[in-house]
């Protein structure tokens, strides 16, 4: 219906566009960004109102401080929205103020007002990116119109337009600033900036080493080699899948080759980090910190487009449009990844999505900026995003304990604390990675940071997902804790030991072989455990993690769950197993789980079910798990899985990434056969990710 209505809009104007006498391809192209607006008298008509209601003679609106230069929220930026009101209602069809005079006058003085006083903010990215973009927007929209602007005026706003330097940037910043050079050669009809604009924008769609942008292992990373899937990883899919929509089949369109590229990011990738409609807060970096910014219900019309332009796979991206749509009919495919450049792990269930952010030397962490996510200093240590439905943790930040992130181990401080550094801090630590083969995998981070130490790991099965921490180690005064989670309370809180009610804080001594439910997922206790559960109302509001927003007070019931260490713990643990597939208690008993390990040498894990043995090696060790004594040279992660007869798919991976080659040694128990295998690990842009040799054991 969407498309239908946009194809009379844009038959209806096609007049005017002949009028325009565009030369191929950029009436075309004209025509193409101008249809994607998806404008209608109904939805441009109310607020052209307001806007033509409230604008002055010489063009200014009353209420709008010309003079700010705050770095967000910069006031100045609402008068070309306005502007661009006012300019939709006068070019769309069947609008009231179609071809109005009046409208059209206050255009042309709201644009010269603004080329006057040229408002700049103190952050660059408005006075390079945004405000020439949206001036470029607005200028090709006009060109549409039955009446164009006086020619001086768009020579002097084109020229305004020519901030930011598209060459030197890199990744989102780099298509973003491109995109304004684009509109700027559609509106000038220079061939040679079209062709200059379209090679940079489609320069960050390739791989980079060492750079910010795609990397190598598929993750987007920006500010630096800090996760940033979402947030500007969202920017760069948006901005590239829009262009190429606007280019396609004209001797601009984005290469096979790069559409692939494309095509790996946005479905392996981002679309991995949704439940549903909402994404993973672990992925877009200090945008957290922003109301509403998890839910994305426009994510299927840009799906849309990704089907246009990839026509040979319209099905794959017709079943993820359904998926992210919350729609009956998607499939989802077992789907597991650690992202060694991002130090970012993924893992995809039909019932549940559970993902982990970590980080390294090799990583920034969650950055605070520009007065945004001012207390997620634990936000990489472990964090664990656990959703069924979706909305788990949709808009829980202003009432979030920050502390107490799900997965962290940190101080229990009495107040929240401030990150001190930022645009994102350098992790402390060496060891960080992942062993994966596409569906199960194993995680580890060796925590060093705000003077905690641990050695925490993550097994990853399909209807488990086992959580073991060791070495636990703090000199601070305040208590240590292990969050398992914390997120909006939805339903009743049952124990093995009882039922838990809405507004209370109960301290448990669980005996081994306990079990929390909450909201379809069962947390299980191997071993005894010292737990905290409140299901108390938590009250906070937006300005206090981020000063763009309101202080108006936030309030919510929440689900808080964690294991408590002590003061100055010395090699603590602990273990539990989530279990986010389970139906009910009874099936509450992982029989088929078996810790092997979790000291402070290694940690291990069999499925005896799945028949997969999941190690970490922190040091040079030996465990004996299945029947083998395992010998480890190196510090290493590893996996196997039973193959034909006695062999075995082993699966090797180096966290410190420093090493070429793992020595491993595989003793059989019963007959004393030994086997020694050295597996020659990737290099380059690959060491980290996971090597798969067979082994006869």
């Amino acid at each position: 219906m969407r498309k239908l209505i946009c194809l009379i809009v844009l038959g209806s104007l096609f007049p005017l566009w002949v009028n325009a006498q565009a030369t191929y391809p950029f009436g075309t192209i004209l025509k193409r960004v101008y249809a994607d607006q998806g404008k209608n008298a109904n939805n441009v008509n109310k607020p052209a109102q307001v806007a033509f209601a409230s604008i002055q003679a010489d063009g200014a609106w009353a209420d709008i401080n010309y003079e700010d230069k705050s770095t967000t929220a910069w006031a100045p930026s609402t008068h070309l929205d306005r502007i661009s009101d006012l300019v939709y209602a006068y070019t769309t069809a069947g609008s009231t103020y179609r071809q109005n005079d009046k409208v059209y006058q206050a255009i042309v003085n709201a644009l010269k007002l603004w080329y006057a006083k040229d408002p700049k903010s103190s952050n660059w990215w408005h006075n390079e990116i945004s405000v020439p973009q949206k001036l470029g927007l607005l200028l090709v929209i006009m060109t549409s119109a039955a009446q164009q602007l006086p020619d001086d005026l768009r020579s002097q706003l084109i020229e305004r337009m020519k901030r930011g330097d598209m060459i030197s940037k890199t990744g989102a910043n780099k298509t973003d600033i491109a995109m304004h050079y684009f509109y700027r050669a559609l509106l000038t009809e220079d061939t040679k900036l079209l062709a200059e604009s379209l090679t940079e924008f489609f320069k960050p769609v390739s791989l980079v080493e060492g750079e910010e942008g795609l990397q190598y292992d598929f993750s987007y990373l920006q500010h630096g080699p800090q996760l940033y899937i979402g947030g500007y990883g969202n920017v760069f899919l948006g901005g590239v899948i829009k262009i190429a929509n606007y280019v396609a089949g004209t001797p601009y369109a984005l290469s096979k080759e790069k559409l692939a590229l494309l095509s790996t990011f946005y479905q392996s990738t981002y679309l991995k980090t949704f439940r549903n409609r909402y994404v993973d807060f672990n992925v877009e970096g200090r945008g957290v910190s922003r109301p509403n910014n998890l839910r994305k219900p426009s994510e299927k019309y840009r799906l849309n487009t990704m089907k246009a332009i990839d026509a040979g796979n319209a099905s794959l991206w017709e079943n993820e449009r359904l998926r992210v749509d919350s729609a009956e009919g998607a499939v989802i495919t077992p789907y597991h990844q650690h992202f060694w450049k991002g130090d970012y792990t993924i893992h995809v269930r039909p019932e549940y999505n559970f993902n982990v952010r970590i980080n390294s030397k090799r990583t920034k962490r969650a950055e605070a900026g520009n007065n945004e996510n001012l207390f997620g200093r634990y936000l990489s240590d472990g964090a664990t995003n656990l959703q069924l439905n979706g909305p788990e943790y949709y808009n829980i930040m202003p009432v979030w304990e920050w502390d107490k992130i799900p997965g962290v181990t940190a101080a229990d401080h009495a107040e929240d604390v401030k990150m001190t550094v930022n645009w994102g801090e350098t992790g402390t630590n060496e060891f960080a990675g992942g062993v994966s083969d596409g569906v199960y995998g194993a995680t580890a981070y060796q925590l060093d940071y705000d003077g905690v130490l641990a050695k925490k790991a993550w097994f990853f099965f399909d209807k488990e997902i086992v959580a073991l921490g060791a070495d636990i180690k703090s000199e601070s005064a305040a208590p240590i804790a292990t969050t398992i989670n914390q997120t909006w309370l939805s339903g009743s809180v049952n124990t093995s030991a009882g039922a838990v009610k809405k507004g209370e804080l109960k301290n448990l001594e669980l005996p081994a072989a306990s079990w929390v439910q909450h909201n379809g997922v069962f947390y299980y206790f191997p071993q005894q455990s010292k737990v905290t559960i409140s299901t108390q109302l938590q009250q906070g509001n937006w300005n206090k993690i981020n000063q763009t927003h309101s202080k108006e007070n936030v309030a919510g019931d929440v689900f808080k769950l964690w294991i408590a260490h002590g003061a100055q713990p010395d090699t603590a643990s602990y273990q539990y197993i989530v279990l986010p597939a389970a139906k009910n208690s009874k099936s509450v008993d992982p029989k088929t789980i078996a810790i092997v390990s979790n000291s402070t040498q290694n940690q291990v894990v069999y499925h005896e079910q799945l028949k997969i043995l999941q190690a970490v090696f922190y040091s040079a060790s030996t465990v004996v798990a299945n029947g083998y004594e395992i010998k480890a040279a190196q510090p290493c992660i590893i996996m196997w899985r039973e193959g034909k007869g006695n062999e075995k798919k082993l699966y090797v991976a180096d966290p410190l990434q420093t090493e070429s080659a793992i020595q491993l040694q595989f003793k059989n128990i019963k007959t004393g056969k030994s086997t020694e295998v050295e597996v020659s690990l990737p290099l380059g842009p690959y060491k980290g990710s996971s090597k798969e040799v067979v082994v006869s054991l």
